[in-house]
């Protein structure tokens, strides 16, 4: 078949327009499943996932958002307004901004809703209403959101609703791009299975397909009542759909929400990225099949010129958004296990390269803190002085803290340098660092905390506002404090190597040496 643009390139003024224009870019593709994910392909089936998630929008609502501004004009000027937690409202907002410069666009949204998803419409600039009440309602339920959000553009010019669910432009777009994409790219289809949200996608491209080949059958999927998965409806809620997919839909099958999130949960880690409603459209399609296999119906819809059976079901949205209600449906054993979980309670801290004092490396950005520490004078005569005691020769621009024990600090510190000992610490501790021992982290991270509650401590580190370089044995212990020192404001640095790190530097760096 003919291919536009076939490099998938646009440039030019209207170079984004034209890319969420299905007519400026090649068809999206139509993958087939495998054999692992397909358990019917020895029965001469085989299924074809069409990914409308590679559009621009990355989900099935962009053609309708598309097609339905198109042919209003006026959404140029006004403020839109559509009942949609997902899909429709943020491809209506995107597209909007796409073809008129109109960032004008609020989400009416159950109270119910999974807060990641509220985040996502904010996080693409629309405006989110909240509502209470059912989540869904008949679309002309006159107590319900729908008929709220139509009486606000009856009664108001400046407010627009487009209405998905009563708006024939929105099935139209699939009657004009989906529906005639997969004819171009599979002509001996036999079955398109597709849920059902507005009814929209399942009536377009099903009425397209069946004009270019009548025998071809069209499922429907719909969810268990009151079990919601994002974007279809209950079959009971469609009757009063304005939409002709009576005329359109030969079967409906009905999946809940765990069967939706466990089958996009599997077409995902195959290779096959996709959210729960198309894993609902998937297992209602192998639903369908097993019920015509056990029937001894199946090969009714073998293509006669092939003698295979070639279905297509549409790949809507993706999974991302309901991560976290991947893990509420599902079991643990969906997933496997977080190695170190425990870890999550400890170190929570940023780090940076920049707080680590290395003499050898250039270190522009901290250039006068290690021409302060090479002034620093070294005590290796015990009891030479108390602790935290201040030298005229040493800089009153930066401050020590040693975490060593009391024992090793009398025998080699820092002049001034104060002296407050973790709780366990000693030269041959392992690093907090070391991967393969993570109880030496969280021994350290509780010895960390404890120093930092500590009112002595706390009393010490307010005294001062000049940086503050932390010593330890290693190096390591004294990054995990620098850390939480930061977290709290304080300009701290650790040193590479530790104490005997500085002991060598200083030695190198003295005269005479």
């Amino acid at each position: 078949m003919d291919v536009v643009n076939p490099l998938n390139v646009f440039k030019g003024p209207d170079s984004i327009r034209n890319y969420f224009n299905p007519d400026e870019q090649p068809p999206v593709p139509l993958v087939e499943l495998p054999e692992k994910l397909n358990p019917f392909r020895g029965d001469g089936v085989r299924i074809y996932v069409k990914l409308l998630t590679s559009l621009p929008a990355q989900n099935v609502k962009a053609l309708p958002a598309l097609n339905m501004l198109l042919n209003e004009p006026s959404a140029a000027e006004r403020s839109l307004v559509e009942v949609s937690s997902g899909s429709t409202v943020t491809s209506l907002s995107i597209a909007a901004r796409v073809l008129y410069d109109n960032d004008d666009t609020t989400a009416f949204v159950s109270n119910k809703a999974a807060l990641d998803r509220v985040r996502e419409l904010q996080f693409y600039g629309l405006r989110v209403a909240l509502y209470g009440g059912p989540t869904y309602t008949e679309t002309t339920d006159p107590r319900g959101p729908v008929e709220w959000a139509r009486r606000l553009g009856r009664e108001n010019d400046k407010i627009l609703n487009l209405g998905q669910y009563d708006n024939v432009y929105n099935w139209k777009s699939h009657e004009r791009w989906t529906g005639p994409q997969i004819w171009k790219q599979l002509p001996e289809i036999n079955v398109f299975c597709m849920g059902m949200g507005s009814t929209g996608c399942v009536t377009g491209t099903g009425m397209y397909l069946k004009s270019q080949k009548p025998s071809v059958k069209v499922l429907g999927v719909c969810n268990v009542e009151a079990d919601i998965v994002p974007g279809p409806r209950e079959r009971p809620m469609h009757e009063t759909s304005p939409f002709p997919w009576k005329e359109v839909v030969d079967f409906t099958e009905i999946v809940s929400s765990e069967e939706s999130y466990r089958t996009s949960l599997r077409l995902s880690r195959e290779g096959i990225i996709t959210g729960p409603s198309t894993g609902m459209a998937l297992k209602g399609l192998l639903n369908f099949l097993q019920q015509a296999k056990d029937n001894g119906t199946l090969n009714t819809y073998a293509d006669k010129s092939t003698g295979e059976i070639s279905c297509v079901f549409i790949s809507c949205d993706l999974p991302q958004k309901h991560v976290d209600t991947y893990f509420k449906k599902l079991g643990p054993e969906e997933f496997k296990p977080i190695v170190n979980e425990e870890l999550f309670a400890y170190d929570q801290h940023v780090y940076s390269f920049r707080w680590e004092i290395d003499p050898e490396e250039v270190q522009n950005d901290i250039s006068g803190i290690i021409d302060q520490v090479k002034n620093c004078i070294l005590s290796k005569n015990p009891g030479e002085l108390t602790n935290g005691d201040s030298v005229s020769a040493v800089p009153s621009s930066i401050r020590f803290v040693d975490l060593r024990s009391r024992v090793d600090f009398d025998l080699c510190h820092v002049k001034s340098a104060y002296n407050f000992p973790m709780s366990g610490l000693t030269a041959e501790t392992k690093s907090p660092f070391d991967f393969g021992d993570i109880n030496a982290l969280i021994e350290q991270s509780k010895g960390v905390d404890s120093l930092l509650k500590s009112p002595e401590l706390s009393k010490w580190l307010s005294g001062a506002t000049s940086p503050l370089v932390v010593l330890c044995y290693n190096g390591e212990t004294s990054r995990l404090m620098t850390a939480a020192l930061r977290a709290q404001g304080v300009e701290a640095y650790s040193f590479k190597g530790g104490m005997p790190g500085l002991a060598k530097y200083l030695d190198i760096n003295t005269p005479g040496h």
